[in-house]
């Protein structure tokens, strides 16, 4: 592994949001598909929300499925300086996005709009879940809905 070299405006080279990533295809490209629809995730890198940064302690891309709509399940996937860890939860969940308020260096933030709740309202019953590098592994910090 080298070292990042650090540019003029201080940031190493390299680092930086970046959601079209190599890395972030072979992490789409290695799940299996959807565990409910059975539908395939999509690999356009201009559905993804997150803040995949490669120099970043952990960090997130949010995915959805081949041919998606509004509710359509969703999965995080959590990096760790740039390498593919898992995904943040076993199973996919609709109205995922990251909670930006929440989301730092070492933490990732996700809001989970709770089932049964409005979808197209902007009040709809949000879960706040972190996820947080603990050294060797994350650590969950919250509970997302069923």
């Amino acid at each position: 592994m080298h070292n990042a070299v650090p540019t003029t405006s201080g940031v190493p080279a390299g680092c930086g949001i970046d959601l079209t990533a190599q890395v972030i295809q072979s992490a789409v490209a290695a799940l299996p598909a959807e565990s409910v629809t059975h539908a395939p995730w999509s690999t356009d890198a201009r559905g993804f929300e997150g803040n995949f940064d490669p120099c970043a302690t952990l960090s997130t891309v949010i995915i959805t499925v081949q041919g998606a709509t509004g509710s359509s399940p969703n999965q995080a996937l959590l990096f760790h300086k740039g390498a593919y860890l898992g995904t943040a939860t076993p199973e996919a969940h609709g109205f995922t996005s990251l909670d930006v308020d929440s989301t730092n260096d070492d933490t990732v933030g996700l809001a989970y709009k709770t089932p049964g709740s409005c979808n197209a309202c902007p009040d709809g019953t949000v879960t706040r879940v972190q996820f947080r590098w603990e050294g060797q592994k994350v650590r969950m910090i919250g509970t997302p809905p069923k």
